[in-house]
């Protein structure tokens, strides 16, 4: 029993001696005299940057709040924010030597001139963020003409301005000053981290904003960060964080991401709630009692009957409107899921060198977006059952004509169509038939060309649609659409017959497109 007790008591004491060593961190000599010297530091931060950096009430915190009291720890070293400093007084202070250290800074080519940073601890996504009724965009470029509202001091800055010379950018003080500029209409787009904005937008309420789409920069890279002269200050942090395990990263980062959904529930709030309704029963339940005992006999049932009939006709109310509400909320996910789809295809698309499959992904991105504009129009009209035509066809045609774009061709569309709409089912099979021929046109039907016209006309007798697709390009040699063993081509044969009809092909001066449908 006792040689039982000795082995058990042998491996605890081997244990804690393993992760004892296992704690430690071996600084040099150096290290060691450059820490005693410095026993207290003063640094730099965005103060509102939640969730990885937060300053409220002389206390500083959030994820890289975490990560400096493990440097506190190693080195025993007491890092101080230095109190009421702003990320623009950070940047110019850190570039005059005044302050050394900032515990996070996204590493660009201009700030490693007078910054030495450590391995990136921290990567995030930047995003753009536009309202919910906003235009569908695919990146930065769709926003060339719109006002971009970005924080003092951020590096975002200048990667725009090189990138776009033309948008007009505004400034503010913060994350949560630019999304408030957004959400009022002052702004229309804001490019930030993802982890930020899901952050604001989850414990603050914009309710009206959206993650919109990715950017072409992808992941910002983002390190703990010196003046030149620290440079042994950060070979400390260095391996500070090469001493703390995966394990330990996702921790900190997860307790964090936990904290902002809890703070998303206010339970006196809650409570609150809850006591109006239980005193709103008892209410009715009270009512209910008097009015049962006090009405007279021979007229209970009649009254009876309009109380019955008051709440079906309410009932019939709530539920037209919860419906009307459910199918805009459908649409509008609809919508965003094929964006996502879109903005996904978008990014692969800017890997791949081979012509040929950019080509087919194209063609792919455009027949998603064509389905997205129907959902878009839907949810944007007052009408959820019938989708508007000429709204349609005008999104459709500026969607496609931006894909395929030739500052050297003019390529003008008119579009005839009168107050036209088509329900949902109808809506897609037809969107896609357009988008092929659109994209047909701008792709073959000018080719040695320098301008080209399109007409797309609709019109509507009795419950028969009838529509005409004209373009004087080049033509067709078959004109049996069967002939044609193109995908385009297949997909309009197919989706016409969707639309019980089916398309015929003419020679009129260039292509002509015209069929039927009830």
């Amino acid at each position: 029993m006792n040689i039982k007790k000795s082995t058990l008591l042998f491996i605890i004491i081997f244990l804690l001696g393993v992760i004892n060593v296992q704690s430690q961190i071996n600084f040099t000599a150096d290290e060691n005299a450059w820490i005693k010297d410095h026993p207290v530091i003063n640094f730099g931060y965005e103060s509102n940057w939640p969730p990885y950096e937060i300053y409220t009430n002389g206390e500083y915190s959030g994820i890289v709040g975490d990560y400096v009291k493990l440097i506190e720890k190693y080195t025993g070293i007491d890092m101080k924010p230095i109190p009421g400093i702003t990320w623009n007084e950070t940047i110019s202070k850190l570039k005059s030597g005044d302050i050394h250290v900032v515990p996070i800074a996204g590493i660009t080519d201009e700030r490693k001139e007078y910054l030495k940073f450590t391995d990136p601890y921290i990567s995030d996504p930047l995003v753009i963020i536009t309202r919910n009724d906003f235009q569908f965009i695919s990146g930065l470029a769709d926003l060339e003409d719109k006002t971009l509202c970005l924080p003092n001091g951020y590096y975002t800055i200048d990667m725009v301005k090189n990138d776009f010379p033309k948008m007009k950018i505004i400034t503010t003080n913060s994350v949560k000053d630019c999304l408030l500029e957004v959400s009022t209409s002052r702004a229309d787009a804001f490019v930030g981290s993802l982890s930020v904005v899901s952050y604001y937008i989850n414990t603050i309420g914009f309710a009206n904003l959206k993650i919109a789409s990715p950017t072409h920069y992808g992941y910002t890279q983002m390190g703990f960060a010196v003046t030149k002269d620290w440079g042994i200050f950060n070979g400390i942090v260095q391996k500070i964080f090469d001493n703390i395990s995966k394990e330990k990263h996702s921790e900190i980062k997860s307790s964090w991401i936990a904290v902002r959904y809890d703070h998303g529930v206010d339970e006196g709030k809650v409570k609150t709630y809850v006591l109006y309704a239980l005193g709103t029963v008892v209410l009715l339940l009270i009512s209910l009692y008097i009015w049962n005992t006090t009405l007279r006999k021979q007229i209970r049932i009649r009254k009876k009957a309009e109380y019955d009939l008051s709440n079906s006709l309410e009932l019939i109310s709530q539920q037209n409107s919860e419906k009307e509400i459910l199918l805009k909320e459908i649409n509008h996910r609809v919508k965003n899921n094929l964006q996502i789809v879109y903005s996904l295809l978008n990014m692969q698309s800017r890997e791949i060198k081979n012509e040929d499959v950019l080509m087919v992904l194209s063609e792919g991105k455009t027949r998603i977006k064509a389905m997205s504009l129907v959902h878009q129009v839907l949810y944007q009209s007052d009408n959820l059952s019938e989708v508007n035509i000429d709204n349609y066809i005008k999104s459709l045609k500026k969607s496609v004509a931006s894909i395929y774009f030739n500052e050297k061709k003019d390529i003008k569309v008119n579009i005839e169509v009168e107050n036209i709409t088509l329900c949902l089912e109808k809506s897609i099979p037809f969107g896609l038939i357009l988008n092929e021929l659109l994209t047909n046109s701008y792709k073959h039907a000018f080719v040695n060309r320098v301008s080209g016209e399109i007409s797309i006309t609709i019109t509507k007798n009795q419950n028969i649609y009838s529509f005409v697709y004209k373009d004087n390009g080049v033509g067709l040699e078959k004109l049996n659409i069967l002939d044609h063993k193109t995908l385009g081509m297949r997909l309009i044969s197919r989706l016409s017959n969707q639309l019980n009809t089916q398309a015929t092909l003419k020679n009129e001066n260039g292509i002509a497109v015209e069929f039927n449908f009830k």
